[in-house]
C-alpha cells in the first residue's frame, strides 16, 4: 500500500509542478511580472517532496520495528 501512495504522491506532485510551471510561462508570455516566491524562499518543492517521503517511509521503518518488537 505504501507503494501505491508513494506512486500518488510523485503523480500530484508532477501535475502541481506542470501546472505550476505552464501557469507561469503563460505570465512572461504575456509580458507580466512574476511575483516572487513568498514564505520559505530556500525550499524547493523538489525538497519539500523528498522530505515527505523520508518521513512517510521513516515511519513506516518505526511502526514495523515497534510491531515486530511487540510481537515477541
Amino acid at each position: 500500500m505504501l507503494k501505491f501512495l508513494g506512486l500518488l504522491l510523485v503523480i500530484v506532485f508532477f501535475i502541481w509542478f506542470i501546472k505550476y510551471k505552464w501557469q507561469r510561462k503563460k505570465m512572461q508570455w504575456r509580458g507580466e511580472t512574476i511575483p516572487e516566491q513568498k514564505g520559505l524562499k530556500g525550499l524547493r518543492p523538489i525538497t519539500l517532496l523528498s522530505a515527505v517521503f523520508v518521513v512517510m517511509y521513516g515511519g513506516y521503518i518505526i511502526w514495523y520495528v515497534l510491531d515486530a518488537w511487540l510481537a515477541l
